[in-house]
Formats: structure tokens, sequence, C-alpha cells
């Protein structure tokens, strides 16, 4: 199969790639000049970090050469550190540890991983204060106590006592930015593995499993397997958060660890076929007329 051929595919999966990201997108009012600026950085960006598949740095005319812009825009995100500037992380991660340690530590967990009831602060060493500690030293438990209700994954027992009825930290408003954020990593991970998985230099593959219904599923059933799936996929999860909990202790050599895991999402995909856009909007022109 020959480059051309390749490279059209390729472009064709970017196109589906990218409509979930535009519905994002336009859904937050970022205009397309706005992703146009951000598209050309990460271009800059990635063919400097990750090179353009020649020894060496890059020089700055070849960076645009590759990446199709002008030397002045390579110019442009180089030098000028806010042309692609990361907003500070969210505290999302705070309490999905903070309810991770609560089930796996043994001074906050009963028999088979059942979790505590903890007070807020006494006793000073199995308390929620002591329990955020833990995970963040210099954070604010209150803040993370206040989270973990929020989103119903802790409740309140009696007068003084809480108690975490969930193992998974349930997503805050949809609109918020640690959901944001969450997409990112989500779509970002996802990418880095099919990524890896595609480079032929990498005989060993990264675990990327999936099944399908062979020729759909009929959409009444959709409900009854997605709660099947759910309940499967969350044993499995749970087993895993198991396995890791060990790893995940101060007292580790920190210097050569990685972020890794293993995301599971369901999918349902439209049974509609793409239809060409002119006649979508005649067919909209019509309906209003």
């Amino acid at each position: 199969m020959n480059s051309s051929y390749l490279r059209d595919y390729l472009v064709s999966t970017l196109r589906r790639a990218l409509r979930p990201i535009a519905r994002l997108l336009i859904g937050a009012g970022i205009r397309f000049d706005e992703f146009a600026h951000l598209a050309r950085g990460v271009y800059v960006e990635t063919a400097i970090r990750d090179g353009t598949g020649t020894p060496g740095m890059p020089s700055r005319a070849r960076i645009a050469a590759i990446a199709g812009i002008t030397r002045s825009q390579v110019d442009n995100y180089i030098d000028n550190e806010g042309a692609l500037a990361l907003e500070d992380p969210t505290l999302m991660r705070l309490p999905a540890e903070v309810l991770q340690k609560w089930h796996s530590t043994p001074e906050y967990a009963g028999p088979y991983g059942i979790p505590l009831e903890l007070q807020f602060d006494s006793p000073a060493d199995r308390c929620i204060r002591s329990l955020v500690a833990l995970v963040m030293p210099d954070a604010d438990p209150r803040v993370a106590l206040d989270e973990l209700l929020v989103t119903g994954a802790v409740v309140p027992s009696g007068e003084r006592h809480f108690r975490a009825v969930s193992r998974s930290f349930m997503m805050p408003d949809p609109a918020s930015p640690e959901v944001i954020e969450h997409v990112g990593r989500i779509l970002s991970r996802l990418g880095s593995t099919l990524e890896y998985n595609t480079d032929p230099r990498h005989s060993e593959k990264r675990l990327e499993l999936r099944i399908a219904a062979d020729r759909g599923l009929p959409v009444e059933l959709v409900p009854e397997f997605e709660k099947y799936a759910r309940v499967r996929a969350t044993d499995l999860l749970v087993e895993l958060d198991n396995w890791l909990s060990p790893y995940a202790s101060d007292e580790l050599d920190s210097a050569n660890r990685v972020d890794t895991g293993v995301n599971v999402f369901l999918y349902v995909e439209s049974p509609v076929p793409d239809e060409p856009l002119a006649s979508l909007l005649a067919r909209a022109g019509s309906a209003r007329g």
C-alpha cells in the first residue's frame, strides 16, 4: 500500500476523531481561529519535543517547512512563553486518590476493604484530615471533603462521622474545569496508546482491547448491556486498583515513576450514515419553510 493511500486514510480518520472535539469546542464558544492558533503551536511543540523523523534537533526553518507555517509563526511559539500557555491542574485528582486510599490503606479500611467511618479531625492519626494529608500534605482537607460530599461519593453518618459509599470519584458539574481536564487526559492517553501500538519499532504492544456487537445491538438492549458491562468492568478495575495500591506509598522511590493505568469506556455510535452537508442544510431549510 503506497504512502499516498495511507495518507488519505489518515486524513479521513482524523476527520472522525476531530468531530467530538469540534463539538466540545463549539459548545464552549471556542472559534476556529483560536483552534487553528493552538493547532499550529502543537505542530511546532511536537516537532521539537518528539522530532521530525531525522536525527538531531530540527532547525526553525525545517519546522516551518514540515508544519507548513511561516518562520515568523514558528519563532512566535518558541520565543513567546505565553503562546502555548497551560492552566494549572485542577484538584480533581485529590478526591479521587483520597477515596482510593480510604478503601485500600489498612489504617482506614476494615475487613474486605470496607472503608471505616471517619471523623473530620479526630483521632489525629485516623481522620479525614490525616487521610487527605497522605495524598497531599499541603491540601485543605475541608475542600477535599466538600468535593466528595457534593458528588455523593461520601455521605454524613450521624453527627460527626463520614462514610465513603463509592470507590470512584463521580464527576461534578459537566461544565466544570475538572471535567474538561478529565476529557483532555482521556483523549491524550488513548491517542498515546494508539500511536505507540502503530509504531513498528514497538514489537510489544500496550493493552488496547475492544469488543463490539456483531452487526450492531438492538437499541432497546443498549441500557441492559451498559449495566452489565459497568458491573463487570468495575469489578476488574477494583482488582487492578488493589494490585496498584502497595506501590502508591510515599516511602517508595519516586525518582523513576510514570503515570500509568487502565481506562474503560462504553461507546454508542450513531446508526445514521453521514449525509452530504448540502443535503442536511437543504432539508433543514425546507422544514423551517
